[in-house]
């Protein structure tokens, strides 16, 4: 169940003077094993900001947290900010969106109602695993919105965006469901609220007083690679990543 949270996570404004008109996002997150958690997305012009907080039935105490921050001014490094001990540290982006290999089919379904707004329902499958998403443009400043999905690689791929769109089936995602195995069970990421929101610059900047460190997690663990890390590896590679964290977060 593990890896499928880790992919599914890893799976989203006019400009004044001393603010900027953005967004906040705001998903529920579920799955069929009882994993449970939230993820809070932030854009503006200065960049972006995802925090992710899964609570595993397996694991004791506060759950997995990931907290990244892009850039606008620096698009190459992704930091990684741990609240708790007013730590950060960095992982460089990759330069162009050939990493990605895999070859996205979408199937269209039709149009449905979902949770207020008119969405395109699809499947999307890569020959490995399969998504079932609910997509919407019922959304003010959609456009702006879903770009800083597709430009932030933390939150989605611009290759599976491209087959979305070729398919009539892009837009912002109202509910995604991830299917894995029978082990793994479903992953389900469901919209809770959408705001505009004013920012400054200083939003999107490390707070002062952070040091930068190693990349760890808020309980010294290992901290949990993004889905743009996870995408490189080889199937070796993933599988013995996948027990690492199994041993430092299993019961």
């Amino acid at each position: 169940m593990k890896k499928n949270i880790l992919v599914f996570i890893a799976m989203c404004f006019a400009i004044a003077v001393n603010a900027q008109n953005g967004a906040y996002i705001e998903y529920k997150i579920g799955s069929s094993k009882g994993a449970k958690g939230t993820a809070k997305l932030n854009f503006s012009e200065f960049g972006s900001i995802s925090e992710f907080n899964i609570i595993l039935p397996q694991m004791p105490g506060e759950g997995m947290v990931n907290k990244s921050l892009s850039q606008k001014s620096n698009q190459d490094v992704v930091y990684n900010i741990n609240d708790k001990n007013k730590t950060y540290s960095e992982t460089k982006k990759a330069t162009t969106s050939s990493d990605d290999s895999k070859n996205y089919v979408v199937t269209r379904k039709g149009e449905e109602i979902l949770n207020g707004y008119k969405c395109v329902h699809a499947i999307i499958t890569d020959g490995i695993e399969s998504y079932e998403v609910w997509n919407t443009k019922d959304i003010p400043d959609y456009n702006k919105y879903s770009e800083m999905f597709k430009n932030n690689k933390r939150l989605g791929s611009a290759k599976k965006e491209q087959a979305l769109k070729a398919a009539g089936c892009d837009g912002l995602p109202v509910k995604t469901i991830h299917k894995g195995n029978e082990k793994e069970g479903e992953m389900t990421m469901e919209l809770v609220k959408v705001e505009k929101k004013n920012f400054t610059k200083s939003d999107f900047e490390i707070p002062v007083g952070y040091t930068k460190s190693e990349s760890v997690s808020p309980t010294g663990r290992p901290q949990i690679k993004s889905q743009e890390e996870i995408m490189k590896m080889t199937p070796g590679e993933r599988a013995k990543y996948i027990e690492e964290m199994k041993k430092q977060y299993g019961k």
